[in-house]
C-alpha cells in the first residue's frame, strides 16, 4: 500500500506533462519553429475528451476545449481551456485537479498567455506564462504556498510555444513542411530537440479506429498519434516513465 501511495502522485504528475500531456502537468516550455499562418480559421469550437490509463487501469480524464476567439493585448487569439483530474475512486490515495487557459495567437499559432491552476491533495500551485515576442522575452510566474517567484527568459527568433500550444502547432503537420526541431526550455535555458516522424499506424480508441501519424520526442519520451483527417486530432498520447507508461486515449469529440 505504501508503494502504491508513493507511485500514484508520480504518475499523476506525469499526466500533466501530457497537458497536453499536452498541458497539463508540463511546467516546461517548448520552442518549435514558427508556424505559418493559413490565412483562415485553423481551429473552430471543439471539445476533446480523453481517458487516462496506467498499466491498462483508468486513473483519470482530460479535456481540451477551443471555446472561441478573443483579443488579448490587441492581438486576435483562440481561447483554449483544459482540465486534468484524477477519478474520485482513487481520491483516498491521491487527488489531483488541474485547470488551464491558453490564448493562442490566431495568426502565428504561438501562445500569448497561458495559465495553470493545480490542486494536489492539500497543495495549491498557480503558474502563469506571459509570451511577448515583440519584446523578445517570456516570463514565468509561479505562486505556491503564498510565495511568488518570477523568471524571464530570452526568446529565440522563432515563435515560442509551450506544451499545450505545441499540440495545436503539431496539428498543422509541420513534419510535412520539413520542420523537425524545436527548443525545450530547461531551468538552464532552451535546449534544441529533434522530434521524429515514425510513419502511419492504425490506432484503436474507445471512440473508434483512426489512421494516424506517429510523432515521437525522445527527450521527454512522449509519443503522440495525430489523425490523418482534416482536423488532425491527437487521438493517443504515450508518456514513458520508470513507474510505468501512461496512455491517454480519445473517447469523445464535440
Amino acid at each position: 500500500m505504501k508503494n502504491r501511495q508513493r507511485s500514484l502522485p508520480k504518475l499523476i504528475r506525469v499526466l500533466a506533462v501530457l497537458g497536453v500531456w499536452c498541458g497539463v502537468l508540463f511546467s516546461a516550455l517548448f520552442f518549435p519553429g514558427e508556424a505559418k499562418s493559413t490565412g483562415k480559421d485553423v481551429f473552430t469550437r471543439e471539445s476533446l475528451y480523453y481517458r487516462v490509463f496506467v498499466k491498462g487501469i483508468p486513473i483519470g480524464e482530460q479535456v481540451f476545449r477551443v471555446t472561441g476567439e478573443a483579443t488579448y493585448e490587441g492581438h486576435p487569439v483562440y481561447c483554449i481551456q483544459t482540465e486534468l483530474r484524477s477519478y474520485p475512486a482513487i481520491s483516498l490515495l491521491f487527488r489531483y485537479n488541474e485547470k488551464g487557459l491558453l490564448y493562442l495567437d490566431k495568426e502565428g499559432l504561438f501562445p500569448r498567455y497561458s495559465l495553470r491552476e493545480i490542486e494536489e491533495q492539500h497543495r495549491e500551485r498557480r503558474e502563469e506564462i506571459l509570451f511577448n515576442p515583440e519584446k523578445g522575452e517570456v516570463i514565468r510566474i509561479i505562486t505556491e504556498n503564498g510565495e511568488k517567484t518570477e523568471k524571464a527568459y530570452p526568446l529565440p527568433e522563432a515563435s515560442c510555444l509551450d506544451n499545450l500550444s505545441l499540440v495545436y502547432y503539431l496539428r498543422t503537420r509541420p513534419w510535412e513542411k520539413g520542420d523537425k526541431t524545436f527548443f525545450f526550455l530547461t531551468p538552464n535555458g532552451p535546449v534544441e530537440v529533434e522530434y521524429s516522424y515514425l510513419g502511419r499506424e492504425k490506432v484503436e480508441t474507445p471512440l473508434r479506429r483512426f489512421t494516424a501519424d506517429k510523432i515521437d520526442d525522445p527527450v521527454s519520451r512522449i509519443t503522440v498519434w495525430f489523425s490523418r483527417d482534416e482536423k488532425c486530432y491527437p487521438v493517443k498520447i504515450s508518456v514513458g516513465q520508470s513507474a510505468g507508461t501512461i496512455i491517454s486515449l480519445l473517447v469523445k469529440l464535440e
